[in-house]
């Protein structure tokens, strides 16, 4: 043999068959002193299963073996070794050791608390309280992943849903929202719907049909004919197309005739230089021709050419002149007229029938009429 010094200062024998003898002999001492300690029988477990607040429902399996019990705290069926409850490991796995602590949810309940809170599982429980559990909502139908201690601690497991409740709590009553109105100087024709939906109503002072929203109506909006600022959609008004050879851009816009909102002049002394302009008897009819040439153009796919810096007002009307060239936005003009209008070419002073899904613009007492700008350049289209 060949022990090591450092073995024998570690207080190991130097002799590996006499160590094994020694072992041996421990180990068979060791035997023998539990054989000799008395033996648990099933009277004296059932009784040590008691104190621990249990009650057996098989016969004792012995100390190391699984002994299927009832915990008389919760009612729940559990297993446990009777050597485990003596080195001081808890009875119940489901019930929390603390008076104040949390405790662990069997399946079958876990599942039920969720169907109880409006939604279905799609997957077993994985026994963790704070991992996503995959379910279907109840209430909407849409797939949502909340926790089992979201729900316990009073969330809503569905966004979507919680999304609704909370609109429906902020929704104005409907008869408050048709007060505001009336205040305004509006009557609702339509059902209340949110605050930020295109109301229908009909201005009590000029008679004009507008579908303001009830968000504008509160932060001082009203009638867009009645406003005394902004552009005038009663005055005469003209559709323009500009363009900018510097910027290499392309404008088309609406202005008044002369006086207020007369916007061709300020644009000129800009470097703007006019291409051509149709004028109307109302904003209305030049607005309506407006928003149809943009909505054209950015279906299209034609984006502003120029930025707020460059042009503080109106740059979003723009676009890039190498893309689209002022005589394409002419003709679009052009072609959007005699599509609103129902004609092939608008002539100076001549009547243009009205389309039925086009509104007219209202007829304004002469009492609440504004004084409106004075018509100069062309005769007017009257394209409704």
């Amino acid at each position: 043999m060949s022990p090591t010094h450092g073995s024998i200062k570690r207080g190991q024998g130097g002799c590996h068959p006499c160590g094994r003898k020694k072992a041996g002999a421990g180990i068979s001492q060791a035997w023998a002193r539990r054989r000799e300690r008395p033996r648990t029988d099933g009277e004296q477990a059932t009784a040590e299963l008691q104190t621990f607040g249990l009650t057996p429902l098989d016969r004792y399996p012995g100390p190391a073996g699984l002994w299927v019990c009832r915990h008389d705290t919760c009612g729940r069926d559990v297993e446990i070794r009777l050597q485990n409850l003596r080195r001081g490991l808890r009875a119940c796995r489901y019930c929390s050791p603390k008076p104040c602590g949390r405790r662990r949810w069997p399946p079958d309940e876990a599942e039920a608390l969720m169907r109880a809170a409006g939604l279905e599982p799609l997957e077993a429980y994985s026994g963790r309280r704070h991992t996503a559990w995959r379910c279907r909502c109840t209430g909407c139908g849409r797939e949502t992943s909340p926790s089992l201690g979201g729900i316990l601690a009073g969330q809503g497991g569905c966004r979507r849903c919680a999304d609704l409740r909370a609109a429906a709590a902020r929704r104005t009553d409907p008869e408050i929202a048709a007060a505001d109105m009336r205040a305004a100087g509006l009557e609702p024709l339509e059902p209340f719907v949110t605050s930020v939906t295109p109301w229908r109503c009909r201005c009590t002072a000029c008679g004009g049909e507008v579908t303001p929203t009830l968000m504008k109506i509160r932060s001082g909006g009203g009638c867009r004919f009645c406003a005394s600022h902004g552009f005038d959609l009663i005055a005469p008004a003209r559709v323009y197309v500009m363009q900018h050879h510097q910027h290499s851009a392309v404008k088309v816009g609406i202005g008044g005739t002369a006086g207020r909102n007369e916007r061709v002049a300020h644009h000129r002394r800009s470097g703007w230089v006019l291409v051509q302009d149709w004028h109307f008897t109302t904003g209305v009819e030049a607005h309506a021709v407006e928003q149809a040439v943009l909505q054209h153009l950015r279906e299209a796919g034609h984006d502003p050419h120029l930025s707020r810096d460059i042009m503080p007002n109106g740059w979003t009307e723009t676009f890039d002149a190498s893309l689209v060239t002022p005589t394409a936005v002419v003709a679009l003009v052009e072609t959007t007229i005699a599509t609103l209008a129902g004609t092939v070419r608008p002539e100076p002073g001549r009547t243009i029938l009205r389309p039925d899904r086009w509104s007219g613009r209202p007829s304004i007492p002469s009492s609440v009429r504004r004084t409106r700008a004075n018509k100069a350049g062309r005769a007017q289209l009257p394209l409704f």
